[in-house]
């Protein structure tokens, strides 16, 4: 679960109303910073920097994986700045693994302790430890807790990007102006080894994966109303999009960003993606409208040569991993002081998917393991 979960529940304690009404002219998307429509941008040595942003601001790195065995994993660490008080330090871990009927989630509470290296590219916290090395191209993560152990390595296959500046600026402009930001830079394919041990469980681990870096300058509830994550992995591509709606007061724009590589190289990065969410069925349980099918479109150029470039993908979403009450996981009299407000909850599935993807006249079909995260924060 990438890092709506700890943002919600780092800051719900601080909902006291809804900030001045903006219009959609104040939010300045990854689109909008883009120069003359290319909207891929290489990573630089700050970009993957903790920023440790002071305010209501929350950073995290998740590193997802496809393990080669048909389930998923993703480890998280994430640091959540509030205000005048301490910040908040934890992880998070998913393990799912249908071959030995295994479906864990860790969500771990640290110390303040967060000790950065002289780059800023790696950090120790109570029981996580991560390193990149001087080329940028290898992750090691370790965690030591008597619920889980980790030691992996993920290498980034290819390049990483951000969308033009790789922010979306809320209430303003730039940096300087706008009332919050969010920011992703991305490694969107990778190769996973290692172990994991879960619940004193031993895990060997071979996956291809995507590692994020993320910060979201302001209060969850009140950047976005919902959420949706793709990451698919197959053995000749990969695809990922990261799409949320931003809420009422900023007009509700969908601010959409995509990756697309095939055969260990990225071949797009799109921005005029769609998410259409078909069959739905409220869910008695949260009231929420949920999709039997997920229709996802990419529509890009190449890196190269400026072909055209198209995926289409429809996933009949079948495997629900874990549906998660983001409210259940704080104390009862606040839950109780916030639940009219807003009422979080994510849906994470995993299912077998088939793309296919267009790249100038080749058309290649490929199928593979398509995660996908549903996150519905506020009706701001």
């Amino acid at each position: 679960m990438s890092s709506w979960f700890s943002q919600i529940t780092s800051t719900v304690s601080q909902v006291t109303g809804v900030s001045v009404v903006a219009t959609n002219e104040e939010v300045k998307t990854v689109k909008d910073t883009a120069t003359d429509g290319c909207y891929y941008n290489a990573l630089t040595a700050e970009d993957l920097q903790w920023a440790l942003s002071a305010g209501s601001a929350t950073e995290n790195q998740i590193f997802y994986l496809t393990t080669k065995s048909g389930g998923m994993a993703f480890v998280q660490l994430i640091y959540s700045g509030l205000s005048l008080f301490k910040p908040t330090i934890s992880f998070t871990c998913r393990f799912y693994d249908p071959a030995s009927n295994t479906n864990t989630f860790k969500n771990i509470n640290q110390s303040s302790e967060f000790k950065l290296s002289s780059d800023r590219q790696s950090v120790k916290s109570e029981y996580v430890q991560i390193t990149l090395n001087q080329p940028m191209t290898e992750f090691k993560i370790v965690i030591t807790h008597p619920e889980l152990t980790v030691d992996l390595t993920v290498a980034r296959v290819d390049k990483g990007f951000k969308v033009g500046e790789g922010k979306t600026y809320l209430g303003g402009q730039d940096q300087t102006t706008a009332a919050g930001i969010v920011s992703h830079k991305f490694w969107p394919r990778c190769r996973a080894t290692g172990t994991m041990i879960v619940d004193k469980v031993y895990f060997d681990i071979e996956a291809h994966g995507m590692f994020i870096h993320a910060i979201q300058g302001m209060q969850p509830q009140l950047c976005a109303s919902h959420w949706n994550f793709v990451n698919f992995q197959g053995d000749k591509a990969s695809l990922g999009m990261m799409q949320f709606t931003t809420t009422k007061q900023y007009g509700s724009v969908n601010v959409n960003q995509g990756s697309i590589v095939v055969d260990d190289k990225l071949v797009s990065v799109s921005v005029d993606n769609q998410v259409e969410l078909m069959d739905l069925e409220k869910d008695k349980q949260t009231g929420f409208m949920i999709p039997k099918k997920v229709k996802l479109t990419w529509k890009g150029k190449t890196l190269e040569g400026d072909e055209d470039v198209s995926v289409v993908m429809v996933i009949v979403v079948k495997n629900l991993i874990d549906k998660i009450d983001i409210l259940q996981e704080i104390p009862y009299l606040l839950r109780k002081l916030v639940q009219t407000l807003m009422k979080p909850y994510i849906y994470q599935w995993l299912d077998d998917a088939t793309a296919e993807i267009t790249v100038g006249d080749k058309v290649i079909t490929c199928t593979g393991k398509c995660y996908q995260e549903l996150v519905f924060v506020s009706s701001f």
